[in-house]
């Protein structure tokens, strides 16, 4: 059986716990106000060109798009076109009452809809969802923008999307499986504070009895795993550093050997000169 959990020990849990549980759903429950789900797929299509800069400029990554625009990229827009051909054709091939014809077209849209697939919300994590209010929404942006902590008195959904972020990076590169009271504290309250004024009065519900509720076995086995994590992270900088300095003696040894190669071009030029005219300079004179 595991060792109960050191103070210190839950607090990081609980935080992860927070950041990773209840917080997501709270940023999902504001991104839902701000682009209804059945509005979605014709919202990210109007922006569609929007969002191609965002990943021409490396702001979203394929995995991202993928998951914006599920049929390999194509804009609905496009789909839509193609349904409306087909369309077209069935009215002008099927000799049959009108009601009988839009109920085969019901099932050529349905089909068309489930096989091709829409984008939901349910698959973006919070860096997505934030980037896309960001981007696409008249949020108003934090005093200091959306990368560092926001002010206390901060406390419209911009900065408190903000926290959120920043907490979770926070988390991400913390270097230890531990966290002081003090700084739990301070940091719970803020995160608890954004969840609920985004999430509502249910999340906030839910934030104060995960705070106090005590932590079973389970959430034990997610530190245990949150610490092996941390040695496979540890493992994965050391091999990363390696290749830097490896990649470095690389670069060198091709700047050398570049260095080797200008002045062996050098060298067979003037060869090639002198071969050109096998009698000596000083010797020409005298002829």
């Amino acid at each position: 059986m595991m060792a109960p959990l050191l103070e210190e020990e839950e607090n990081y849990v609980r935080l992860a716990l927070l950041l990773k549980g209840v917080a997501p759903r709270a940023v999902r429950t504001y991104f839902d106000r701000e682009f209804p789900p059945t509005h979605l797929p014709s919202t990210l299509n109007t922006n569609y060109n929007t969002l191609q800069d965002l990943k021409l400029k490396r702001v979203l990554n394929q995995a991202q798009w993928n998951l914006l625009f599920p049929r390999n990229g194509v804009p609905d827009s496009i789909t839509s076109d193609v349904t409306g051909e087909l369309n077209s054709n069935i009215f002008c091939v099927i000799g049959v009452p009108d009601f009988i014809t839009f109920d085969v077209i019901d099932v050529i849209n349905y089909n068309s809809f489930d096989v091709i697939g829409v984008p939901v919300s349910t698959t973006f994590d919070v860096t997505l969802m934030i980037c896309l209010i960001r981007n696409l929404t008249s949020v108003t942006q934090p005093i200091n923008g959306f990368d560092r902590l926001p002010l206390p008195v901060e406390t419209t959904p911009g900065p408190d999307l903000a926290r959120i972020k920043w907490y979770r990076n926070i988390l991400a590169h913390h270097d230890s499986n531990k966290m002081a009271t003090g700084d739990f504290n301070t940091a719970w309250s803020n995160i608890s504070d954004a969840v609920s004024r985004l999430g509502g009065q249910p999340m906030n519900q839910e934030c104060q009895e995960l705070k106090v509720k005590i932590l079973d076995q389970s959430n034990q086995e997610i530190m245990l795993e949150i610490k092996q994590s941390q040695e496979k992270i540890k493992e994965l900088g050391q091999t990363v550093d390696i290749l830097g300095t490896e990649h470095s003696e690389v670069t060198e040894n091709l700047r050398k050997l570049q260095d080797s190669h200008n002045t062996l071009q050098t060298e067979h030029t003037e060869v090639t000169e002198l071969l050109k005219d096998p009698i000596p300079w000083n010797i020409r004179g005298t002829l």
